[in-house]
């Protein structure tokens, strides 16, 4: 299972080039839900998969996932080392 829970993430804080990627998201999937994320340039889409993924913090939000198939399932052991 996976949750987002009130994610933001903005990339430039304080200058000109501010850009808020994510803004409030939030979702679950359970296990063996199928998801396509689709969006135009810049809609977040890379960003949203990198936050899940744990190669970037949201700014503000929480992150869950929760493997019932294995104790250490590939995506949870990368996550968990960190």
């Amino acid at each position: 299972m996976l949750k987002l829970r009130n994610i933001y993430k903005t990339f430039h804080v304080g200058t000109i080039n501010e850009r808020r990627a994510l803004d409030d998201i939030n979702l679950v999937l359970n296990d063996g839900d199928f998801v396509t994320v689709i969006g135009g340039n810049g809609a977040g889409k890379s960003t949203l998969q990198n936050v899940i993924s744990g190669t970037i913090n949201p700014d503000f939000g929480t992150v869950e996932i929760i493997c019932r198939r294995h104790l250490l399932c590939k995506l949870c052991f990368r996550l968990l080392r960190g």
